[in-house]
């Protein structure tokens, strides 16, 4: 049987934050920069007790939470920071998969007993990055995933396989992975909205509303996934993505948010030692219409430039609801060809110089 340990540390960017900053110990952080067209990267838990969440515009989160310290990301350090955890990782076991930069999926199934391994890795992670993690150990990865989300933070939680389906039972139903807010809402029309109600959906149904992801949530929610952990891969693309609180109408509420997307991936991309040459936008509108548009950079422009460019040629008259930002057409990072793009160190009119080395 396979042993799957699931590590998400606490509110990262905040963290990191109230690490370096005592005096923020105890606080509410809100990670995402300070302008009122900014929008929240994350924020610490004290500020999630105001109702700030993450990609939530930086002006919502100052109305519910004034008494926030806002501050823009520092990614060099998130990189930093993380680091140092996977270097507690890969002294454990060498099959571990990354999400991001703050969450990670171990294969411990050679350990005859995971569960002290798992405790001395959340141990270690504390005492030698100054930061907390919520871990998840069970038999597959979706439901690692699933237990370290809860009773976070500071959460460690083992679901075994004779556990599964009580604890799935009662958890809503956006809980399973792949579950997200449109596949909610359909599910909902259904009077779906725990995974107890899920299980009245036969397999054919599953499929015939969801398509190809249902299959999987079928499985899921009975406790199966036979997902393996990837431990290298050679990216094609890489993009983020988010679904907006409320709908925009405007390209200047849109654009702050495809920045901070656009500074998101880039860091994604940073540890796969690869250089993108092709920057895409993509917007989906209010009546869930999708459109997406990309520039290739054969010129060493900015990306920001490009990305500007981008958002021109959207129409917003419609509403926009989601945003997402990717690279893709990778080339190897030593090549020469591309040393110019200067990719980490362009400017925006609304976060202005990025900082190197803070």
């Amino acid at each position: 049987m396979k042993k799957i340990l699931h590590v998400d540390i606490d509110a990262f960017y905040a963290s990191v934050e109230q690490l370096d900053r005592p005096e923020y110990r105890g606080l509410p952080v809100i990670v995402g920069g300070s302008s009122n067209r900014g929008v929240v990267s994350t924020c610490s838990y004290e500020a999630r007790k105001f109702g700030v969440r993450s990609a939530m515009p930086v002006a919502l989160a100052k109305k519910k939470c004034p008494q926030g310290i806002f501050l823009p990301p520092r990614f060099d350090r998130y990189v930093e920071k993380s680091k140092e955890i996977r270097r507690v990782f890969s002294a454990y076991t060498d099959r571990y998969q990354t999400v991001g930069l703050d969450e990670a999926y171990l294969d411990l199934s050679d350990y005859e007993n995971a569960v002290p391994v798992a405790k001395e890795i959340k141990r270690r992670v504390r005492k030698e990055t100054g930061l907390t993690c919520s871990v998840g150990l069970s038999y597959n990865m979706s439901l690692a995933k699933i237990a370290s989300d809860l009773k976070k933070p500071d959460a460690f939680v083992v679901i075994r396989p004779e556990q599964a389906m009580e604890i799935l039972r009662t958890l809503p139903v956006g809980t399973l992975h792949g579950v997200g807010k449109k596949t909610q809402e359909l599910l909902s029309k259904k009077e779906i909205y725990t995974v107890e109600d899920f299980w009245r959906l036969s397999l054919e149904e599953a499929v015939q509303m969801l398509g190809k992801m249902g299959h999987a949530l079928y499985d899921r929610a009975r406790g199966e996934d036979d997902r393996e952990i990837v431990t290298e891969r050679s990216p094609k693309s890489s993009s983020r993505e988010t679904t907006l609180p409320y709908d925009l109408y405007q390209r200047e509420a849109v654009a702050p948010i495809a920045f901070s997307l656009l500074q998101e991936v880039e860091q994604d991309i940073r540890e796969e030692g690869v250089i993108p040459q092709t920057i895409t936008l993509k917007i989906k509108y209010a009546d869930f219409t999708m459109r997406s548009k990309q520039r290739k950079n054969e010129y060493g422009v900015p990306w920001g430039e490009l990305l500007e460019e981008l958002l021109d040629a959207f129409d917003y008259s419609s509403g926009v609801r989601l945003v997402g930002v990717g690279f893709s057409n990778f080339a190897p990072a030593e090549g020469e060809r591309y040393e110019q793009l200067s990719l980490f160190s362009w400017q925006s009119p609304f976060y202005g110089e990025r900082q190197e080395d803070q």
